[in-house]
């Protein structure tokens, strides 16, 4: 992978990443804010290079927006997606994300059993309506 400027830049703005993941705009305002000028294009072709590396994650969520997550060091991991379908906002696993991540793990070993595929990557999409969401009468954050 060639480390042009706009890679260079991407790659010192990625660790900041938002919870939702980031998207093809928000990288693009952020190098933008740091006053490096790149089109769409030359934005998606690198993050598409990013993915092929494996220092990011695709998945798409229930808007159809693809998003993208840093990748965890080495075996790759599902990327959950978990999003209320009411108000559409992201969240984060809880603190009982190895509990998931472990489930993840051997569903992608059953995966690679049955099928024979090696390191099947994952993207799972949870909809369900949040806490606040659900109980109208919670207060708001």
């Amino acid at each position: 992978m060639r480390a042009t400027k706009a890679v260079q830049a991407m790659l010192d703005l990625l660790p900041a990443q938002p919870v939702s993941g980031w998207t093809e705009a928000l990288v693009e305002a952020g190098l933008h804010s740091q006053g490096l000028k790149v089109n769409r294009v030359t934005v998606y072709r690198a993050l598409n290079r990013l993915v092929e590396a494996c220092v990011l994650q695709r998945a798409v969520d229930a808007g159809r927006i693809t998003r993208y997550f840093l990748a965890s060091s080495g075996q790759p991991q599902a990327v959950p997606q978990l999003e209320c379908s009411a108000c559409h906002q992201h969240f984060k696993l809880g603190e009982n994300s190895a509990a998931v991540q472990s489930a993840l793990r051997a569903l992608r070993q059953a995966l690679s059993q049955s099928t024979g595929v090696v390191n099947p990557q994952l993207d799972i999409s949870v909809q369900g309506e949040c806490a606040q969401c659900a109980d109208p009468a919670a207060p708001s954050l």
